[in-house]
């Protein structure tokens, strides 16, 4: 590999791979993967996995840039800074519902597309730049193939689903589980299910309640019902969907943010202003509330100054153009460029 990279530094192992930073002949720092081992039962389904992978192009799912089996199994993933596992915990409710929002928007994009991940946690949520990012698509497949891992079934029991744990039928809302586990740790500071051993805590995924997150740590109460409903014990009972999450976070967010909002504007702290009404923007665009994200794109502009007003304000018309049409939601390049807007807004 050494025509490939001019510089490497081990990062990491996990139960699956090494992990080394290496810098490309172009200068560019990306994370390479080489995976411990792989018997010959495993290698095609390693294959078809990078396949389905690099297929995924969203912001927040982690980038494949290219995989290979020779010279010997590895593949090359865009760098970044670090995981949900080195956050201090617990974690402001309000940035964890944030970060489990839009840790929302690369699943919703990933189950539109009939791919489940079903080994969420918070090692393979990847940050970068704050920007969480879903890392490890299929790979807890091609592990529960495999005959010489240790991990049984190719998941990780404290984040099991209890249809996991008892062998029946997976589908979207076993990763609407496997969020609601990582959002309790994040505002708790603790699983919601512990045991002295695998099968005690398996046993407690499928048969016990869970603490309330609220009673656990006070500051949690706000998200009790959200994080409770991803965890009931019957699939059905979960939402629906990663979009019905989703708006459940953005209806707690926007009650935070409108608040911070007004007392921002009630002291003429301009910068603050414009930084909740991105959120807000962001928020309201992603849920598809074309109506309240035309409403923050107008106050972003009237908060902003200079060139970013101008985006911002071009933003507007775009969202407002839209809403006349009667669209009910909006194309991916646009809340793309929403963010790039709201960027700017907040480094002028």
């Amino acid at each position: 590999m050494a025509d490939r990279y001019t510089a490497s530094e081990f990062i990491g192992k996990g139960g699956f791979a090494r992990v080394f930073k290496v810098q490309k002949p172009d200068g560019s720092w990306v994370a390479l993967k080489i995976p411990i081992t792989l018997d010959a039962a495993t290698g095609k389904s390693f294959i078809a996995e990078l396949q389905n992978w690099t297929t995924l192009v969203h912001e927040n799912i982690v980038r494949v840039n290219d995989y290979n089996i020779m010279p010997f199994p590895y593949f090359e993933l865009e760098l970044c800074d670090g995981t949900l596992a080195e956050l201090e915990k617990p974690v402001p409710p309000e940035h964890a519902a944030w970060l489990i929002f839009n840790i929302c928007e690369g699943l919703k994009y990933a189950h539109a597309r009939g791919i489940l991940h079903r080994d969420l946690k918070p090692q393979n949520i990847m940050l970068r730049d704050g920007v969480p990012k879903i890392s490890d698509w299929g790979l807890s497949k091609v592990m529960a193939q495999s005959r010489t891992t240790t991990i049984s079934g190719g998941f990780t029991t404290y984040y099991a689903a209890p249809e996991q744990i008892t062998n029946r039928t997976k589908g979207p809302r076993t990763d609407i589980w496997q969020l609601g586990v990582i959002l309790y740790e994040l505002v708790t500071g603790r699983l919601p299910f512990t045991g002295e051993s695998m099968v005690e805590i398996g046993m407690a995924i499928v048969t016990r309640a869970p603490e309330r997150p609220g009673a656990v740590h006070p500051d949690a109460q706000p998200l009790d019902s959200i994080i409770l409903k991803c965890l009931e014990k019957q699939p059905k009972q979960r939402y629906r969907s990663v979009a019905a999450l989703q708006k459940d976070l953005a209806a707690y967010l926007k009650i935070n943010y409108t608040e911070t909002l007004k007392e921002s504007i009630q002291t003429n702290d301009l910068s603050r202003s414009a930084y909740y009404c991105g959120d807000l923007v962001l928020i309201s665009m992603k849920i598809g509330n074309l109506v309240d994200a035309y409403k923050y794109a107008v106050d972003l502009a009237r908060y902003s100054a200079g060139e970013a007003r101008t985006q911002a304000a071009e933003l507007a018309r775009q969202i407002k153009a839209r809403v006349e049409m009667g669209a009910q939601e909006l194309p991916e390049e646009l809340i793309r460029k929403a963010e790039m807007v709201v960027h700017q807004v907040r480094v002028q």
